[in-house]
């Protein structure tokens, strides 16, 4: 018998190796321009320009005016695992650079056409390099300004299956400009501009102080309304910083960013100590912070993650200590009315320290003329009430007064004979409430137990689904209810925007990032309209499980919105009548479950109660 010899392992070549690196470096077009951007700031830029075509599928380019690069650098950027920023195992240990593996240049040019310029402010002429699909180019020289442009395009052209995979053009859009602003958040000292297809979505210039460029980049309101951290120091710690007072905690943490020495992290660590020092929050809602941290380098691992989210902290009492004290003594500070700490009378924290710090012998052209804030956070309208009344967004009423459609909706459902009319609900015998929670009814087979918020979910669900079959009735808001939006939402609410029409709301994107709601189903009422949106787009932020891909998008959007609503407004209308409730939730097509598979009633026989208390 003939002895086996074939090879089962091989070494991958180099291409096929840089795309495997590639599928943990590269996610998406966004994953590209943060680690474009990282070494731009690396290189000691103090203006980076980033443009994106097609939400940058089609084009990406980060400009800087960094120290750029030579001929022989050039030559070995495109090489897995070169780097410039360790030459020791002990720089591992010490890691004071954003970008640091080698790995990302080389993934990135494996799934795309990179084309990389570069010029040293001593060098008289400028070098070019390309590559497709990992294929290089030969070196040419070039004309350029100082510093480095990298210019990618068609990513993940050679990787179909990848490419499949991403969101629509307005979505990728959304997350790389959530990206340029962190970085920008990070490193006010650094001016940031991003244009997209074109057009100047914001250009902020370079300042030492970071409350302006908080209110730059997220509304000046809500930048002033941020109480300044007062600065504590540990060992080898350093905590600063703005958060918002418990009062305006929100129900969603996307305003809460941490950044340690100028890297945006994830860490629940020191998520928990913010809650400690916080002296923990009401449930279901997040304050705001913008926590600033700076920690000697050898005390933190940042190694411990592909995409370098995540890291691992070798004194992590030392720093939840500094953090909580920060935090405490600066609510302390503000519950007593002295403020002056957390004001901006005290000195703006010091601009982060990076390496290599080159002042740009080119600079780019200079921030645009017109003011931020017309980039960022459109004007409010007045509201359309009695002059008096300050237009106060979060304070909004409904017209009183029900229309036609309303009252046609709220009584479509009640069987027209006379017995209805004595007995809504014939059959049941309504017995009490147990803790406002569940509804207790005797019928002729035994006890039902009806669980409120359940059951409201059904209705809500059936009713929306309807109006694949006839329009939902509207009611419209005295005031129009403004939404900011994060960068990410923006693709998001424009392809949820024919369902939200659809059930009833009437909403359209005003200026860059504010939605605008004008009118809310007249079946569906909303004490606070702004909450209510925002938490039902952080919902659907969140992407669909593998086994709701195929359903109906629609069917989808009824049923967050209604699970969103049974579970977050007031249900104290529905206390009151239970008995109706339980006459609506017995029209439904399925009333014994929700559209999430909950059980909405549960039945306990007569024989199943007395063989439970062996009764005879």
């Amino acid at each position: 018998m003939q002895a086996e010899s074939s090879q089962t392992i091989r070494r991958m070549d180099d291409v096929l190796a840089s795309q495997v690196a590639a599928g943990e470096v590269v996610e998406r077009p966004a994953s590209v321009v943060k680690e474009l951007v990282e070494n731009s700031i690396d290189s000691g830029a103090t203006a980076i320009r980033v443009e994106l075509t097609r939400g940058g599928i089609a084009c990406m380019k980060v400009i800087d005016n960094g120290k750029g690069m030579s001929r022989a650098d050039l030559s070995l950027c495109l090489q897995r695992h070169a780097t410039s920023k360790l030459l020791s195992v002990d720089d591992l240990f010490d890691i004071r650079q954003l970008g640091f593996r080698g790995e990302a240049l080389p993934s990135i040019a494996s799934v795309s056409h990179i084309c990389i310029t570069t010029r040293r402010s001593e060098d008289v002429e400028g070098w070019q390099i390309g590559s497709n699909g990992g294929e290089e180019e030969e070196i040419r020289t070039a004309g350029c300004p100082p510093g480095t442009c990298v210019e990618v395009r068609d990513l993940f052209f050679n990787t179909p299956v990848r490419r499949k995979f991403l969101k629509s053009q307005e979505t990728e859009a959304g997350h790389i400009e959530q990206q340029v602003r962190l970085h920008a958040l990070a490193f006010p000292d650094i001016r940031f501009t991003l244009l997209r297809d074109g057009e100047l979505i914001f250009d902020v210039a370079a300042t030492s102080d970071f409350r302006q460029r908080i209110a730059e980049l997220r509304g000046l309101a809500p930048a002033q309304d941020l109480l300044r951290i007062r600065p504590t120091i540990g060992i080898g710690v350093h905590v600063q910083g703005f958060l918002s007072p418990l009062s305006d905690a929100r129900r969603n943490r996307r305003e809460q960013y941490i950044f340690l020495n100028g890297r945006v992290i994830e860490d629940k660590l020191v998520a928990r100590a913010v809650r400690d020092g916080y002296g923990g929050f009401p449930t279901g809602m997040h304050p705001s912070y913008y926590l600033y941290l700076d920690v000697e380098p050898a005390l933190v691992d940042v190694n411990v993650h592909p995409a370098k989210r995540e890291v691992r902290f070798r004194r992590p009492a030392e720093l939840c200590s500094a953090i909580i004290e920060a935090i405490a003594a600066t609510l302390a500070e503000h519950a007593r009315g002295n403020s002056g700490e957390c004001s901006d009378a005290t000195p703006a924290p010091p601009p982060v320290d990076r390496p290599d710090k080159t002042e740009p012998s080119t600079p780019l052209p200079a921030p645009a003329t017109q003011p931020l804030s017309h980039v960022t956070r459109p004007k409010v309208p007045p509201a359309a009430s009695s002059s008096d009344a300050p237009p106060v967004l979060h304070k909004l009423r409904l017209i009183t007064e029900p229309t036609q459609a309303e009252l046609t909706l709220q009584t479509e459902k009640v069987p027209d004979t006379a017995g209805a009319a004595t007995d809504p609900c014939p059959g049941f015998r309504y017995m009490g409430m147990v803790r406002n929670q569940f509804a207790l009814f005797e019928n002729g087979d035994g006890l039902v137990i009806l669980y409120v918020r359940a059951a409201r979910e059904r209705i809500l669900f059936e009713r929306l689904v309807e109006s694949n079959k006839r329009a939902i009735p509207s009611q419209r808001l005295l005031a129009p209810a403004l939404v900011e939006l994060d960068a990410r939402d923006v693709g998001l609410v424009v392809e949820l925007q024919p369902m939200f029409n659809q059930a009833g709301f009437h909403v359209s994107l005003f200026g860059k990032q504010t939605l605008r709601i004008e009118s809310i189903p007249a079946f569906l009422p909303l004490q606070k309209v702004e909450s209510f949106i925002e938490e039902l787009i952080s919902l659907f932020s969140v992407g669909e499980t593998r086994a709701n891909r195929n359903r109906d998008p629609f069917e989808l959007f009824a049923i967050r919105l209604a699970n969103q609503y049974a579970h977050k407004e007031d249900l104290t209308p529905w206390l009151r009548d239970p008995v109706s409730l339980l006459r609506d939730l017995l029209h439904c097509e399925i009333p014994y479950c929700t559209p999430r598979g909950k059980p909405t009633m549960i039945p306990f026989s007569f024989s199943e109660i007395q063989r439970r208390f062996q009764a005879q």
